[in-house]
């Protein structure tokens, strides 16, 4: 088991993670304003993107520092437990993005069952640690992030 002595919580500014987040919230947000040529698409799509953006930061920094140290050293306990956190994590979020839109646009839900948002999570975290991983910072694969 990895004791507190060991365990290096993540830690940064909220600056930097509210701009970090809401940067790449926005970035989608523009695509499918772009992509449907609406405006008011870009708005609520942004906000519905830091669901993901930001919410997915919140979900990996309480993995990282109150589940991960529980878990112990071994490799595949903790990588299972981080995808099954993902995929839990990204059904939630995608359960709340779907509110989210269709309070903001009077709009139903999609046609996508509960489990896709945890799937779509799934695959964003791994292509997001695969990009850490390639710029030399702990990630997923290496078992350090």
């Amino acid at each position: 088991m990895i004791t507190a002595e060991h365990h290096h919580p993540f830690t940064e500014p909220w600056r930097v993670t509210a701009l970090r987040t809401g940067a790449i919230a926005l970035a989608v947000g523009l695509g499918v304003g772009l992509y449907t040529r609406q405006l008011a698409a870009a708005i609520v799509s942004s906000i519905v993107a830091l669901w993901f953006t930001l919410g997915g930061h919140v979900l990996e920094v309480l993995f990282r520092n109150r589940l991960h140290p529980r878990l112990g050293r071994g490799a595949w306990l903790p990588a299972a437990a981080r995808v099954l956190f993902w995929f839990a994590g990204g059904s939630v979020l995608y359960a709340a993005a779907l509110v989210t839109r269709a309070l903001l646009t009077g709009r139903g839900p999609l046609p996508w069952p509960w489990w896709t948002g945890g799937v779509f999570f799934v695959a964003l975290e791994l292509v997001v640690h695969l990009l850490l991983r390639l710029r030399g910072q702990p990630s997923f694969y290496d078992g350090r992030g």
